[in-house]
């Protein structure tokens, strides 16, 4: 009992027997030191992981431009076709007049030559298309103007030198026409002269005459379609048809009175 008396420890108090001081001291909270060691995998990871970054922002970077390519591409589109298709002449149904008629001619040419059967649709087609879709049609020749003019400059200068080539011998064989009708016109003239100086007939006068007369009936008639006012129509009633809905029948022999409905 007397070694456990000396053993204990009363409370508060050191193992000498000291009371023991109210906040902790350095002697017994000792400093303690920590010593890093890095691990060498970690300036590998490091780099691995700078250099997949760096890959992704590349190919996030690839992506996002062909995005924004495709995008202006897109909108290029959009915008050209705009510009081609006007917004006050629809399509249908003059786009489905165009493919018939490019079909009347395959049918038309179905039992000619190879070739003319292959040429004659796509020319039937060209043909209706500035008939059926006007405004369509000169909006897509601009456009392939402009795009000839941008593209290929020398080919363009010599499509119009031969179209401004072809319009002037156009015109020229139009003007001779035009002389030779007058010479016939001219020639009409004198030998109608010579017909009534030899016979005494006024057969100028009489188609002078007629002439002027069809020219103030076709005056006439303008006039006439202008001033005539348009019929207007008035709703008087209506024509109603009717119909049977029911036969009502009776016995020959009448047993009763009652009508049977059928």
């Amino acid at each position: 009992m007397a070694a456990q008396g000396e053993g204990s420890v009363r409370p508060g108090r050191g193992i000498s027997g000291d009371k023991l001081p109210i906040y902790p001291t350095s002697e017994s909270n000792p400093l303690i030191t920590l010593v890093e060691k890095p691990n060498p995998l970690v300036p590998y990871i490091s780099q691995g992981r700078e250099a997949v970054t760096g890959v992704l922002s590349e190919a996030r970077g690839y992506l996002q431009s062909g995005v924004g390519s495709w995008i202006g591409f897109e909108r290029s589109v959009e915008k050209e076709v705009k510009s081609i298709l006007p917004s006050d002449e629809s399509l249908n149904p003059g786009l489905i007049y165009i493919l018939v008629a490019g079909l009347s001619g395959s049918v038309i040419t179905r039992t000619r030559s190879l070739p003319i059967r292959f040429l004659t649709p796509p020319l039937f087609t060209l043909a209706a298309f500035p008939y059926f879709l006007p405004k369509t049609s000169n909006n897509i020749r601009k456009y392939l103007s402009d795009l000839e003019d941008k593209k290929f400059p020398e080919f363009s200068k010599k499509h119009d030198r031969f179209i401004s080539t072809g319009l002037a011998h156009t015109q020229m064989t139009i003007d001779r026409i035009k002389d030779y009708g007058l010479d016939v016109k001219e020639y009409t003239q004198k030998g109608l002269n010579n017909l009534e100086n030899t016979t005494g007939l006024q057969i100028g006068q009489q188609f002078s005459k007629v002439q002027k007369e069809l020219e103030s009936t076709k005056i006439a008639a303008q006039n006439q379609v202008q001033v005539q006012k348009p019929i207007q129509y008035e709703k008087i009633g209506y024509v109603v048809e009717q119909k049977p809905v029911a036969e009502v029948v009776v016995p020959v022999t009448p047993i009763t009175d009652e009508k049977k409905l059928v």
